[in-house]
């Protein structure tokens, strides 16, 4: 998988994808307690999962094959 997104989008999906369900964990003990600091620290995991995961789409749509060119311009 690596060969065909490259090392940074396979990072960055695998942060994201973390991250987001880290946030989601720490969102639901932060609402069964009651802490307003966790519901925060949740809400900015989830956002950086996002964050993360939006930058390896746009890596592999760069790098990869859905704006390819017909012209062999491809960075393949």
């Amino acid at each position: 998988m690596s060969d065909q997104i490259g090392r940074s989008g396979v990072i960055a999906r695998f942060v994201g994808k973390t991250f987001v369900a880290f946030g989601f964990i720490l969102g639901i003990y932060g609402l069964t307690e009651g802490h307003e600091t966790i519901k925060q620290t949740a809400l900015g995991l989830l956002v950086a999962g996002v964050l993360a995961m939006a930058y390896g789409m746009v890596h592999w749509v760069i790098h990869r094959g859905v704006t390819n060119d017909r012209n062999g311009s491809n960075k393949s």
